[in-house]
């Protein structure tokens, strides 16, 4: 089956004289779509074009749209694709992209703010999550606790990890002045 490729613009907005480059998107169709592990690395088998060794599975719209557009990256983090849906996958397929995306998007969801101090300039968070309790060190709190939608709220620690508060107005209201003095 042939894909069609789509073409967008790809530049910096800001300067105008930078020469743009279009980039071909190709949309993949499930039924030439096969994930498989073997040896611990996951790979794309594309019918009719080709194998790929050590990808990547990844959401293009993680926070607003994560159920649809599924990206896949080569070895070298080239685009080779993206899936519409991973609905109409085969079984064994479906399985590898779920779990390589709980493995790139693993998010605790915070339940409790049991206390936060503040040590050298860094917040250091003591919270319960739905994965037990943690500590969370956060710097820059205006900019690594942002606010999503209406409540819900991501934190992002000073190594790049992501602890969401799907709703702060469902927590405790011990909890909810704690967060309400450092947002």
């Amino acid at each position: 089956m042939e894909t069609q490729p789509t073409s967008a613009a790809v530049g910096p907005l800001d300067n105008q004289d930078e020469d743009t480059s279009a980039i071909d998107l190709r949309i993949l169709q499930p039924q030439e779509v096969q994930l498989l592990r073997l040896a611990g690395e996951t790979r794309l088998v594309l019918a009719g074009d080709r194998c790929y060794l050590r990808v990547t599975v990844a959401r293009a719209f993680p926070l607003s749209d994560p159920d649809h557009y599924i990206g896949f990256l080569d070895g070298a983090g080239k685009d080779i694709g993206v899936l519409p849906e991973a609905d109409h996958l085969d079984a064994e397929s479906r399985k590898i992209v779920a779990e390589e995306l709980e493995r790139r998007y693993f998010v605790p969801v915070v339940l409790k703010v049991i206390s936060v101090t503040e040590e050298h300039g860094a917040l250091y968070w003591k919270v319960m999550t739905d994965r037990g309790e943690r500590e969370v060190a956060v710097r820059e709190v205006k900019d690594n606790l942002q606010e999503v939608s209406g409540g819900r709220l991501l934190m992002t620690d000073v190594d790049g990890n992501r602890f969401e508060f799907p709703n702060i107005h469902k927590l405790d209201n011990r909890s909810l002045g704690i967060l309400m003095r450092y947002m």
